[in-house]
Formats: C-alpha cells, structure tokens, sequence
C-alpha cells in the first residue's frame, strides 16, 4: 500500500554490484564529472522505496546497463522520474 511508503528516491546502481548486494546499497551520483582518461561506470537507474518497517523496495527502470549521460540513460532517468511522479501524488 502507498501508506505504507515512508521515502523513495531515484537511484543509479553500480552495474558491477546488481544482483550481488542489497538493491541500491552501492550507488552512483548523477551528474558526477569524471576525470579525463577515467572508466565511466555502468548503471541501472531505478527507485529507491523504502517503507516504515525498514524493507527497501527496488524498482529497476533500467533493462540494460548504461553509461552515465548517454542516450539510454537519459531516457531512462526520463521514465523514472515520471513513474516517481506518478508515486509521490498517491502517498501525498
């Protein structure tokens, strides 16, 4: 129930750790520059819920890995952000 929703987040999750870890504990910052010559890192973007009792709740977006900024990811983070919307108005 949406009662029962204490927050929710958007989230980029470290693809290296997807399925390895509790959902989201290893976390990417969006619009984080990278040093020149660096690996950018590969994420999943979801949603963070985690309700009054403590359970978090992922909501993974992301059907494949992407690269921070690019195409895939911006339509990703587009999705997720419309779907948190959709959230955020039922638990008020």
């Amino acid at each position: 129930m949406y009662s029962d929703i204490l927050k929710c987040s958007i989230q980029n999750e470290d693809a290296n750790f997807k399925g390895k870890t509790k959902p989201f504990t290893h976390t990417i910052l969006g619009q984080t520059p990278f040093m020149a010559g660096a690996i950018e890192p590969m994420m999943y973007v979801g949603i963070k819920l985690t309700l009054k009792d403590g359970t978090v709740l992922p909501i993974y977006v992301s059907k494949k890995k992407a690269l921070l900024n690019s195409d895939m990811y911006l339509s990703d983070l587009k999705e997720t952000k419309s779907i948190l919307l959709k959230i955020q108005e039922r638990i008020g």
